[in-house]
């Protein structure tokens, strides 16, 4: 089936699911070359955008938002290997319990929700993408918390952690973001898909998609694609 025409609803949310179905496929050698050098090559393209976008950031957030411009979280990686994935702050202020992003909408002021809106707070991953802690693409990393959380009450969370997270990826384009359990689970049916049909196909239609998104949104334009 063409992954237009697959729909995230296949899953209900009180459908586990069932590891079984998703025997990993091994990507070729060939695939995980192609693979690690576009992510080497998008992530150098994309440094003087990021020292850019730091300079700028640095200068407004003396006005807009005081402190850190960068954002660090701890994430749980390939194979469970924890790491801190870095992000442009776009909040005000700190809190210390784990929350959905979606969750902490009182805390974005308006610079903050124009970055997240165009994903550009995702930039500063580049940097984890270069240390080999991240791709391009791939299943977005999970907090500790919820990653245990979700390892012990849904059916195959932990399958995720076979590839490298991703700051895009087939979930995002499909399901965006999401709040709850129940969502989680059903952008699990897209990770697992992802991950059982890694190939460059599969590649470019997510990179295609997730450029479009961006383009769209900087241009204030409505997108089919979640992310």
């Amino acid at each position: 089936m063409p992954i237009e025409k697959f729909s995230p609803d296949v899953l209900h949310p009180t459908v586990a699911v069932k590891a079984s179905q998703y025997a990993v496929i091994h990507p070729s050698l060939s695939f995980r070359f192609f693979k690690r050098s576009i992510d080497i090559l998008i992530s150098v393209m994309l440094l003087p955008v990021l020292v850019l976008l730091y300079l700028f950031l640095f200068i407004v957030n003396r006005f807009l938002n005081p402190g850190e411009v960068l954002f660090t979280q701890e994430r749980v990686g390939k194979d469970g290997v924890r790491f801190n994935i870095y992000k442009f702050r776009s909040m005000v202020g700190k809190n210390s319990d784990p929350r959905f992003a979606t969750q902490e909408t009182k805390r974005i002021n308006r610079l903050g929700a124009f970055m997240r809106d165009c994903r550009i707070d995702e930039v500063p991953q580049i940097i984890n993408v270069l240390k080999g802690e991240m791709s391009i693409i791939g299943p977005r990393p999970e907090q500790v918390s919820f990653y245990k959380k979700y390892e012990k009450g849904i059916n195959g969370y932990g399958r995720r952690q076979r590839v490298l997270p991703g700051i895009t990826g087939l979930a995002q384009l499909k399901y965006g973001y999401t709040a709850d359990e129940a969502g989680t689970a059903r952008k699990l049916k897209w990770d697992l898909e992802y991950i059982n049909r890694q190939n460059m196909r599969l590649e470019i239609y997510i990179m295609r998609n997730t450029m479009y998104f961006v383009v769209g949104r900087l241009l204030s334009r409505r997108t089919k694609t979640r992310l």
